[in-house]
């Protein structure tokens, strides 16, 4: 049994009627890209549910398998409470079994401090936001669309919350898109009203007005009402409206609007993903995808595990992307507390110790950085303070390998009490989604804050939640079992050696939280969606002993960085290649990593010459290990792809030149003369771990 109390020091987690050990074997401490191998000892079962296996395989060709849960009586398939079939209804439910408790908080108040608006409070600022758009021209119902281009922050989610209220679209944009794929949406959803947090983003909108003809108005969040003379001078001369936050609630106060409230079937929101390859595809999301994502989430936790009115949720990932959307409808709904991290990263523990949240949910990176910090600070310490650390991490390891979480043993009060201070000393649980991480890291943490640490795996297309690791499964190396309500099997893959008879393949997704089709976009589609209800997701997964799902592949040449965004790398390659210096090139990216990195053949006619101008001599093997050449040829690269319009996350941070072409001869390209990927990552394995050494 893992043990765990529901609040306070100890937390209590029920596994079976009686305390049963569970051992953790070294392979589930590896890389989440190693095999999971786990050994229990009998009677590991959670409310009837054995933990030695999660999934169900059902009868049938097709190998379905569904989560153990589907026999328990709480379980369902797409409404967890009955009172919440929209998203209207969620939050209604979360103001009630709140007692109307607070709900959203930022840094705004004296010194720092976190100020409060309750559940009627942000009810009433979403009717009167609500009726001030109307008042200024916009119609409620699902013709309209929203637009919101922000930070995380209160004024966010009332502008969400206020389209949930008229049943009006929200739309949301992000800065990885760029501006080009920004301006696409706006036309795109016919979009009349976008709102904004700052000048700056307000100012380039209407530099880019003539492109956006659909587009009449702005709302800026944080319009400073003296100084912005030349910003309404410029958006009247381009014919649009300049609007605070503020005058639109005052317009709403002058002309309150009756609610029109959504039904199941009305849209809630369409969310761009940032593609790959031309513009952006939309998803629209219905309000009872959300509400079966909730259940896909909750129906296979433990009522101890569930959140209450007491728990405060640390809002750091981009509410724009519909994992962060998700957690906060699916915490609202039980009235737990949001708080909004402040929007700079240098500053992100401080408002952690000022908030105090009991939930945090974040990426890999973010989980990496901290135990780098950590482990940095312990093993740089006097040998006394690694020696009395470790001690007390492997007191703390052996407790969890008995069953046993929790954050109140003489360890944690004199060794890990500053460590578990860093995000305020109350976490609870450890949420993390957008690529895999490591199961060191994982164990470490849990030991640490011990606390739950949970994975989740899902795409926009699935409102977020395809599968996630159950809380009281102290095992890692695998992202968990269907989740409620979903339907999971393994299609093969023939060209990559995939097969669903040896329990590998690529994953496929049945479930009410399933999108219906990309925005008139029926050829993609065809693609991603088949006519059984089928999502097919590009990712080739593995089914482990204990029932639970790995990725261990990409079907299309797609991967995604620790921060959660999507890479192309032909893409990228395709841009580099057209570099006068550059032959070949290969880019490369680690799902565990936060950039990419390339191997490059440098053209051998031009190399010499652009060589000989840096001072340096020599053949062309002795020029492709010079540093100073590598340099130069990773500065052109860059600013040939900047010049291209590759954002950021998408230009290699470090290269290795390699002076040998890759040719079918050598085995590094296709009879089509393509790059053959496991090959050139295998053949230069050594070189792309030192970049990535170096980088670090």
């Amino acid at each position: 049994m893992l043990t765990a109390v529901r609040r306070g020091k100890r937390f209590t987690v029920a596994v079976s009627d009686r305390i049963s050990k569970l051992r953790i074997l070294a392979a589930s401490m590896s890389s989440s890209s190693g095999a999971t191998a786990v050994n229990y000892e009998p009677d590991t079962v959670r409310r009837g549910v054995d933990i030695r296996q999660q999934s169900i395989l059902l009868p049938g060709p097709e190998r379905i398998r569904v989560s153990a849960y589907v026999n328990e009586s709480r379980y369902r398939s797409g409404q967890f409470y009955s009172d919440a079939t929209t998203v209207y209804e969620a939050f209604k439910r979360g103001q009630r079994v709140s007692n109307d408790g607070p709900f959203l908080g930022a840094r705004t108040g004296p010194n720092g401090r976190y100020e409060w608006m309750s559940f009627s409070e942000v009810d009433e600022r979403c009717r009167l936001f609500g009726s001030g758009l109307i008042a200024m021209g916009e119609k409620p119902g699902g013709s309209t669309c929203i637009g919101i281009f922000s930070q995380n922050r209160p004024e966010w989610t009332i502008s969400d919350l206020t389209c949930v209220q008229y049943s009006m679209v929200s739309v949301p944009l992000y800065n990885s898109l760029g501006w080009e794929s920004c301006k696409y949406i706006v036309n795109k959803t016919n979009m009349s009203t976008l709102v904004v947090d700052n000048t700056e983003k307000a100012s380039t909108i209407v530099d880019h007005a003539d492109a956006m003809p659909t587009l009449r108005r702005v709302v800026v969040m944080d319009l400073p009402s003296e100084g912005a003379e030349d910003l309404h001078r410029r958006y009247a001369a381009a014919g649009l409206e300049l609007h605070s936050f503020q005058d639109v609630i005052q317009h709403g106060v002058q002309n309150v609007a009756d609610q029109v409230l959504p039904t199941p079937d009305d849209l809630n929101t369409i969310c761009f993903t940032s593609g790959t390859t031309g513009q952006p595809k939309g998803v629209p999301l219905r309000h009872r995808h959300h509400i079966a994502n909730h259940d896909a989430v909750f129906s296979t936790h433990e009522d101890s595990e569930l959140f209450d009115h007491q728990d405060i949720h640390f809002s750091l990932l981009p509410i724009a992307h519909v994992y962060e959307r998700g957690n906060i409808y699916n915490i609202m709904i039980n009235g737990t507390q949001v708080g909004y991290f402040g929007g700079d990263m240098l500053k992100l523990l401080d408002d952690a110790q000022e908030l105090k949240p009991t939930i945090f949910t974040g990426v890999p990176r973010l989980f990496n950085r901290l135990y780098d910090k950590i482990k940095g600070s312990v093993d740089s310490g006097s040998a006394i303070k690694r020696a009395l650390f470790y001690h007390a991490y492997n007191q703390k390891l052996k407790d969890l390998e008995n069953g046993t979480l929790s954050n109140d043993t003489i360890w944690d009060r004199i060794v890990f009490k500053k460590v578990q201070d860093l995000l305020g000393g109350r976490i609870r649980y450890l949420f993390s989604g957008g690529a895999p991480i490591s199961g060191e890291v994982i164990t470490f943490i849990r030991c640490l804050f011990g606390c739950y640490f949970v994975q989740a795996y899902g795409q926009t297309e699935t409102t977020s939640c395809i599968t996630h690791t159950l809380p009281s499964d102290p095992t890692s190396g695998h992202l968990g079992p269907p989740s409620g309500g979903t339907e999971l099997k393994l299609v093969d893959v023939p060209e990559l050696d995939y097969f669903a008879s040896e329990n590998k393949g690529e994953i496929c997704m049945r479930a009410q939280n399933v999108f219906e089709g990309y925005l008139d976009n029926p050829e993609q589609t065809a693609e991603t969606l088949d006519e059984d209800g089928w999502i097919h997701t590009g990712d080739i997964g593995e089914w482990t002993e204990i029932g639970t799902i790995r990725v261990i592949d990409r079907k299309k040449h797609i991967f995604k960085l620790a921060h959660g965004v999507y890479i192309a790398p032909e893409k990228v390659e395709n841009v580099y290649v057209r570099n006068q210096l550059v032959m070949q090139v290969f880019v490369y990216g680690d799902s565990t990593k936060a950039s990419m990195v390339g191997i490059v053949v440098p053209d051998p006619d031009v190399i010499p010459g652009f060589a000989e101008k840096l001072g340096v001599k020599g053949s062309l093997t002795e020029l492709c290990q010079d540093e100073r050449v590598k340099s130069a040829i990773l500065t052109s690269m860059n600013e040939q792809g900047s010049s291209e319009g590759l954002l950021g996350f998408e230009q290699v941070k470090d290269i290795c030149l390699h002076a040998e072409p890759f040719s079918e001869e050598n085995g590094l390209l296709t009879p089509s003369l393509k790059n053959k990927r496991p090959d050139i990552t295998k053949a230069f394995a050594a070189e792309i771990e030192d970049m990535y050494s170096n980088l670090e």
